[in-house]
């Protein structure tokens, strides 16, 4: 371990105290997430129910509806792909707008979608939803890491800490996100052994060791090994800078600047470097990392990042004020259904237990009209047997005393109040929710297929909320990212792409022989990123392709256009598999396409420069006859010899015959043109025919294999009834 300077280590009270105060301001919501964890994916009992439906008598029944809510949320959410767009700063100078800069955005945009997309590999985004919906918030944490133990290059990472309920922000934070805040910290659980193996057996030395985990405690004792807590508290620092405003529109710091000049010298540049026109002071917010335990400062480092590397992720929360102070109120989504939940449960176990307790017994009868035969007394003990039963009428043959006979058991109704409520549950939780999808479908309604779609969408509009939460928390880690990459990618390496076609790649930056490479090295304010959600679950998916559908059939011009230029749109609205693949050739038969409506048009240039070039010779052909005519009228009228006029004749009509000649031979070209011009639409003609025939035999497919899955359902759903 390092030497520590002192002003660090005299600061581990107070650092400590930020945690602890933390972690009481949030406590409730931590108890919260906690509860509604267990209470949704584990048991909806508590000991403290156990207990009372024991002393009561009824069994310990539970019936977990709420489960199902978010497990069909959390497998929507799954197909569902947030959209990601990076762009120019607002107000960056417009020099800097250029293909280079247009590179560097394109490069940075697909990028991110890379990480994003090896971290939903790892469920990431999967798990961060589950925690929004099931506990009501969660925590990104964006950090770096050597790419192998041979390498000196770093990746960035996105991850989920060990646990949100060890995450902490400083209660005056106000974003969604908490960047705005002073600090936040993570905490680490280490067993004592590992911890001694770390930092030395003296590091342990004066710990308390709390015997019990209620409240916050730095270590305690577990059950097989003591645990203590080591704290990772990232801190906001402000340092005073100088700040100048070039004659070129540019910002740049101090340190900037003399960087540009000694650039600008070892460039060999014969203009002048922009100038200073105005300067200020201003402050730089940089990250220093302490790390710590209960008893002593372990580690002090200042980070490269500019921004708090823990994200936290908003579920539905509240803020409630009293009076001076506020608090967080984060709500998980079922959380106001845990009565409905609760209420099923006791319904439940009311039911249970009557039937538990239904009577057995299926015979009344006197002890004294019991028959002395043991055969006759089968018939009482068996009543699964059919028998018949004997027994005595008269008390010892007195036929003074007749006894009554045996009456049959009968058994007490169980109360319909009980089974209304245990069904009424189920609807009363769709209503607190917001999912009435799951009442649609039933027999009674009579619902169409598109009706129900219909209703499921406008069923995730009530889980809306928990989305933008997310989409918030994602839109931070992204301007964490960007801000990132400029300062670990600074040496010729490759880094993953991932294509909005969803196609990986690599690109190569940071290496000036190579054309193809891009220079990483922008400044991070330039850029801005925002992440939105995209309109990707199946059944809006399958919606949109309805409505295409329909405007396509209603408008010939739109049909047109969706045939030419949206064939991309329409597979993107399309759940088949291999569609990326699809995609692809779908762009190189519009290209192939675009090069033959190309090759037609300049065909029908051709024939009308033919048809032109035809009927400038058919003009010049009237003109030599007219001119023909007048000389031959002149010849006439002085009087020449009849075999000179003959001769003018024969050359006139050879005139006229080279002339017909030619426009014969122009219009057979033209004509041949025409139908050159024409077998090639027709072929065009008969390619998209093949295709529309081909699609829309795919499309009857799909319909007929989700018919065919629907009566499978049906089916089921006939069986199970």
């Amino acid at each position: 371990m390092t030497d520590i300077a002192k002003k660090h280590r005299d600061r581990l009270s107070e650092l400590k105290c930020n945690v602890e105060d933390s972690n009481r301001f949030f406590k409730k919501n931590y108890e919260r997430y906690t509860e509604f964890m267990s209470f949704v994916f584990y048991e909806a009992l508590t000991q403290q129910d156990r207990n009372t439906l024991e002393e009561l008598g009824k069994p310990t029944l539970e019936f977990n509806i709420l489960e199902a809510y978010i497990s069909r949320l959390r497998g929507e959410f799954a197909k569902q792909q947030p959209s990601l767009i990076v762009r120019a700063a607002d107000g960056i100078p417009a020099y800097m707008i250029n293909n280079a800069f247009s590179d560097v955005i394109k490069t940075v945009e697909a990028h991110l979608r890379a990480i994003f997309f090896d971290a939903s590999n790892d469920k990431l985004e999967y798990d961060i939803y589950s925690d929004l919906l099931g506990g009501g918030f969660s925590v990104f944490e964006v950090y770096t890491d050597y790419v192998n133990n041979m390498s000196f290059d770093q990746n960035i990472f996105v991850g989920r800490p060990f646990s949100p309920l060890l995450c902490g922000f400083d209660p005056m934070a106000q974003d969604s996100h908490k960047g705005d805040g002073k600090y936040c910290f993570q905490l680490y659980p280490k067993t004592r052994k590992d911890f001694e193996a770390r930092y030395g057996k003296k590091a342990t030395e004066g710990m308390a060791l709390s015997k019990s985990i209620e409240g916050f405690s730095w270590s305690y004792m577990g059950d097989s090994d003591d645990i203590v807590l080591i704290c990772d508290y990232y801190e906001k620092q402000m340092r005073p800078m100088t700040i100048h405003k070039l004659t070129n529109g540019l910002t740049v710091t101090d340190d900037q600047y003399k960087e540009l000049l000694e650039r600008w010298e070892e460039s060999g540049l014969l203009e002048q470097p922009p100038a200073i026109e105005r300067s200020r002071k201003s402050w730089k917010e940089t990250i220093v990392r302490y790390r710590f335990c209960e008893n002593q400062m372990l580690d002090v480092a200042q980070t490269n990042y500019e921004h708090l590397p823990l994200v936290f992720v908003d579920g539905n929360s509240v803020k409630l004020s009293s009076g001076h102070s506020y608090q967080q109120v984060t709500r998980p989504y079922v959380y106001h259904a845990k009565g409905a939940q609760r209420l099923k449960n006791y319904s439940g176990q009311s039911l249970g237990g009557e039937l538990e307790n239904i009577v057995q017994h299926k015979w009344v009868v006197a002890q004294e009209a019991l028959p002395d035969n043991v055969t006759y007394l089968d018939a009482y003990q068996n009543v699964q047997k059919a028998d018949t039963l004997i027994y005595k009428h008269y008390n010892d043959g007195d036929p003074s005393q007749v006894l009554p006979p045996p009456r049959e058991v009968q058994r007490a109704q169980i109360p319909p109040d009980i089974m209304a409520t245990f069904q009424m549950c189920d609807s009363t939780t769709q209503s607190i929710l917001g999912s009435y999808d799951a009442a649609l479908g039933i027999n009674d309604n009579q619902l169409s297929g598109i009706a129900i779609n219909n209703g499921a969408i406008q069923s995730n509009n009530a889980s809306v909320p928990y989305l933008i939460g997310y989409i918030k928390g994602l839109n931070r880690v992204a301007q964490i990212i960007t801000d990132l990459i400029p300062k670990y990618y600074r040496t010729p390496r490759t880094i993953p792409v991932l294509t909005p076609s969803g196609k990986r790649d690599y690109v190569v930056i940071n290496e000036p022989k190579n054309p193809d490479s891009i220079d990483m090295k922008y400044d991070s304010k330039s850029l801005q990123v925002k992440v939105e959600t995209g309109v990707n679950f199946a059944l809006q998916k399958e919606a949109s392709l309805r409505t295409i559908t329909q405007l396509m059939q209603a408008s010939p011009t739109f049909s047109d256009f969706i045939n030419t230029k949206g064939l991309n749109f329409i597979l993107d609205n399309i759940e088949v598999r291999g569609i990326e693949e699809l995609k692809e050739k779908a762009q190189e038969f519009e290209r192939e396409l675009e090069q033959k409506q190309q090759q037609q048009s300049q065909m029908q240039q051709e024939v009308m420069q033919q048809q032109m070039q035809v009927q400038q010779a058919k003009a010049q052909a009237e003109v030599q006859k007219d001119q023909a005519d007048a000389m031959k009228a002149m010849k006439e009228a002085q009087g020449l010899s009849k075999s000179e006029i003959e001769q003018a004749k024969l050359d006139l009509e050879a005139q006229k015959a080279a002339a017909d000649a030619t426009a014969k031979q122009e219009k057979l070209d033209l004509d041949t043109a025409e139908l050159l011009a024409k077998i090639q639409r027709e072929d065009v003609d008969n390619m998209l025919e093949q295709q529309r025939i081909e699609a829309e035999n795919m499309r009857s497919q799909v319909e007929l294999m989700k018919d065919f899955a629907m009566l499978q359902k049906q089916a089921s759903e006939n069986e199970e009834e």
